[in-house]
């Protein structure tokens, strides 16, 4: 798909899909708009993109990580998963629209259903992401950035089965079907001090937080291999950044504002909504930055993209609310959302990180190679040193490359450093050598 055409039909579901889930999170203030044709037509719009950037999605990882997903049982899995959920979730949201307008109801068992789905499904991703990682880190032990990140998906895995079940059984308690007249209401979040759900809801609360801490430490851990490509100011910049934002949220996690009117209640949770989905909005700008000094290596960019679009998706998916089931389901579009988006982040932070150990691994040899074949630095003068220097490097540069594409085809992820890179860090090594061997 044309390149332009993509951005474009992404942009169009970002906004819509903040859309939709400021709407979930104050449909009790909406509910003459949400019930009205205006309000059904935008709820069939965001169908109709969920659809249509459900398949360009599959397709754009189809595209970049075909040779990794057939190489891979697990990622394998994944991708099944994945494609049978949004199958399952498009037919679900189809026969909720056919009721809609049809019978001017829907089914709550279908959004008892879709939740099951969605959080079932996301769980499943996130349990197999934690494998992959774990398996990478014992191959890896000085890998801490995938340690961080399965910790981090650790964490994913107990949010998607907390919602999963409390969830369903809070739309099991609702009437059978929904219809215009329904009461859009919101469960309460308030349990008594130390008994079981209220300690389950603090485990929720805080980490849903550091979920996002642990995913930011573990990119700003990944990319700094690039800071010096985009300067680390501004490296540093695009990663705490989205910090300044989120913790914005931390206002509701920690119950430090209560809104005392309705217009407070409905100005509030937009904020809230709105402050979710820019902290992803500017951590996926990160990836999507680095990406674009990575275009000599388009297929390493390709990966920090997926991750880019995924943690957009990711949070935006993780504010919306279902459980409200106003009419129609505003905020299930971009919930649906979760599992696919899951999928990007692993699928992209795992193949830019064995992108960057492949990097490290190479370098190493090619400094190894510099040093063991630098003995004929002692036996010509400082004139001949820049001719002997770049013609070394040319003998070294085959097998350095040798060395690369073995490592690519072990793992079927290209590495980041590219042939004028070989030949670059070879001439770096080779005169660092010169110089230590002048002062000695």
């Amino acid at each position: 798909m044309n390149r332009l055409v993509f951005a474009a039909i992404f942009a169009t579901a970002t906004i819509l899909f903040s859309v939709d889930v400021s709407i979930s999170n104050v449909a009790d203030f909406l509910i003459p708009f949400t019930t009205s044709s205006l309000g059904i037509s935008l709820f069939l719009i965001l169908t109709t993109i969920f659809i249509l950037l459900s398949f360009v999605l599959i397709r754009l990882i189809k595209n970049i990580a075909s040779q990794i997903i057939s190489g891979s049982n697990y990622f394998r899995i994944l991708h099944y998963i994945v494609l049978a959920t949004q199958l399952s979730l498009i037919g679900i949201l189809v026969v909720i629209l056919t009721q809609i307008l049809t019978f001017s109801e829907y089914s709550t068992f279908l959004l008892a259903l879709a939740t099951l789905v969605i959080t079932a499904s996301a769980a499943a991703v996130c349990v197999i992401s934690l494998v992959i990682l774990l398996g990478w880190y014992r191959v890896n032990r000085s890998s801490y950035v995938a340690l961080i990140f399965a910790v981090a998906f650790a964490f994913n895995i107990y949010i998607f089965l907390y919602l999963g079940i409390t969830d369903t059984f809070k739309l099991a308690a609702k009437s059978d079907f929904i219809t215009p007249e329904s009461e859009v209401i919101y469960a309460s979040d308030t349990y008594q001090p130390g008994t079981i759900n209220s300690v389950l809801w603090d485990i929720y609360r805080i980490g849903t937080t550091g979920i996002f801490l642990l995913f930011l430490a573990g990119s700003a851990m990944m990319l700094r291999h690039y800071a010096s490509k985009i300067g680390r100011v501004k490296f540093w910049t695009l990663i705490l950044l989205p910090t300044v934002y989120y913790s914005n949220t931390l206002v509701d996690t920690f119950g430090l504002y209560v809104p005392k009117s309705d217009t407070d209640f409905f100005n509030y949770y937009v904020y809230v909504s709105l402050n979710g989905v820019i902290g992803g909005v500017l951590l996926g700008f990160a990836f999507w930055t680095i990406a674009k000094v990575m275009r000599a290596n388009k297929l390493v960019a390709k990966y920090l993209q997926l991750c880019s679009y995924g943690f957009v998706l990711n949070f935006i998916a993780g504010v919306g609310v279902l459980v409200a089931s106003s009419y129609p389901p505003y905020g299930f579009v971009s919930f649906a959302m979760l599992t696919l988006s899951s999928y990007m982040i692993i699928l992209g932070l795992y193949s830019t990180a064995v992108s960057i150990s492949q990097d490290i691994r190479l370098r190493q040899h090619i400094k190894d190679l510099s040093k063991t074949d630098s003995g004929f630095l002692n036996t010509i003068g400082q004139a001949q040193m820049e001719k002997h220097v770049q013609s070394k490097a040319s003998d070294l540069e085959n097998v350095a490359k040798e060395q690369r594409m073995e490592l690519e085809k072990k793992s079927g992820i290209q590495s980041s450093v590219q042939q004028q890179d070989i030949k670059k860090y070879l001439v770096e090594v080779l005169q660092e050598v010169d110089k230590h061997k002048s002062s000695s």
